[in-house]
């Protein structure tokens, strides 16, 4: 029997006695039985009830309650009051916050827009291996944070750009350069009649260095994707009109960086559970849902628009109204302590792991096993191109940037931080292996 000090039993106790009146009776049992999903038959709790009872009034005081925790053996109350003080364990340890660092909604209240931010995480840290992802949608003036965010001016049709930090960002963009150069050549070499015109018509690829990185704009202009811009998306912004405001931002981190992660016997899942934060901001106009209902209903055709309402009018109502009811929400789980990751993969029913818990080489060489990678380091290689661009990353950039995905009226951008990429990237090529061997 597991040793508990009196004030704790006593807590345990009180949620126990559902109505207060400082005795357990047998219907409660019952009750706190079925919650607990261990449900007792009304025999088990007569039998019980005469072990515990020992006045015979037919409830259990405080005293007799504690009194069986010392010296009582029956074994179906020993659960349910086990099972009590794990849950009760398990909750003192979450810590439930709305903030973290004085985060908080940072918008003024606007009653014309809904502000939403959801997180959970575990522990006080920052974060060494991140993607911070944003999305904004605007009827109008998007154009100037599209400037402020990639430094090009947004294109009529789809815009890609990639921004890599780099401690010599002159001679990094000058190798980049030369290899797309070089790639373009080898396909006209070939004489490629799939890549090649893809790239020559429609394809406009822009090379910049900056203080501190590389930034490489593309351009695309492709007839089918022009055609789906003017006949599908434009006229849908068109309606939804130029009040249209829609900003969403995702981040996950991890506490660890991928430095970490590959030093020797790193077990791979414990580096994942040291820390993590997952967190989700958005605001966007209140009356977006009607505005999208209307937009979607005039495109369907007036006739077929009229039989749906007919049809399922109230359904379709209830489902895009029913967003409406939160005009804004806050919500924030802060983990400040987690037990033991053997413990928390067999609560998960993975007993196998947390016997065996591999590390990230160990991972990395079941990866290596199941996928040629060594391959693309052979010259005549048609992914050869691939190594070599890994390669330039590897020497002359960090593995810290973004990916900006620009349309009219709409961006998103991925912010990344990934320090020690290149470890992950010598380990799954044998580099340090080959350098080893240099070095003998």
């Amino acid at each position: 029997m597991i040793n508990q000090t009196k004030t704790q039993l006593f807590e345990v106790f009180k949620k126990f006695d559902k109505d207060g009146n400082g005795y357990v009776e047998s219907n409660e049992l019952i009750e706190i039985s079925r919650q607990m999903n261990e449900e007792i038959t009304q025999d088990d709790v007569d039998r019980l009830m005469k072990v515990v009872d020992q006045n015979g009034d037919g409830k259990i005081s405080f005293e007799e309650f504690w009194d069986w925790w010392q010296f009582g053996k029956n074994d179906k109350l020993e659960k349910l009051v086990f099972m009590k003080l794990k849950l009760m364990n398990m909750l003192k340890s979450i810590n439930s916050e709305f903030t973290r660092y004085g985060v908080s909604l940072e918008q003024k209240y606007d009653s014309k827009l809904d502000h939403h931010y959801w997180a959970i995480n575990y522990g006080d840290f920052q974060s060494h291996f991140k993607f911070d992802i944003k999305f904004r949608y605007k009827g109008s003036g998007v154009q100037e944070d599209i400037q402020q965010e990639v430094g090009f001016q947004q294109s009529e049709s789809l815009q890609i750009v990639f921004i890599f930090r780099s401690m010599k960002p002159p001679l990094a963009r000058e190798k980049l350069e030369q290899l797309w150069n070089e790639y373009k050549q080898k396909l006209q070499e070939k004489q490629d009649q799939f890549l090649l015109p893809i790239i020559e018509n429609s394809l406009n690829i822009q090379f910049q260095d900056r203080k501190d990185s590389v930034a490489i704009a593309i351009n695309v202009s492709h007839p089918l994707i022009d055609m789906t811009f003017q006949s599908g998306y434009l006229p849908y912004c068109e309606k939804l009109g130029q009040d249209v405001e829609i900003f969403s931002k995702y981040l996950f981190g991890i506490k660890n960086g991928i430095t970490k992660l590959m030093k020797k016997d790193q077990i791979f899942i414990k580096f994942l559970l040291e820390g993590f934060i997952m967190e989700f901001k958005s605001h966007f106009n209140s009356d977006l849902s009607k505005k999208l209902a209307g937009v979607i209903l005039a495109s369907l055709g007036q006739q077929f628009a009229q039989k749906i309402a007919q049809q399922k009018g109230r359904k379709l109502q209830k489902e895009f109204l029913w967003p409406m009811l939160f005009k804004s929400s806050k919500f924030h789980l802060q983990f400040k302590n987690m037990e033991d990751v053997n413990k928390f993969l067999k609560a998960m029913g993975l007993e196998e792991l947390a016997e065996d818990q591999p590390t990230a080489r160990q991972l990395i060489d079941e990866i290596k096993a199941d996928y040629q990678f060594q391959s693309i380091k052979n010259p005549q290689s048609d992914l050869h191109f691939i190594y070599r661009l890994f390669l330039i990353l590897a020497e002359h950039f960090i593995a810290q940037g973004t990916i900006n995905i620009n349309i009219p009226f709409a961006y998103l951008n991925i912010a990344f931080n990934l320090e020690g990429l290149k470890e992950v990237f010598d380990a799954v090529f044998d580099h340090d292996k080959q350098k080893q061997q240099k070095a003998h």
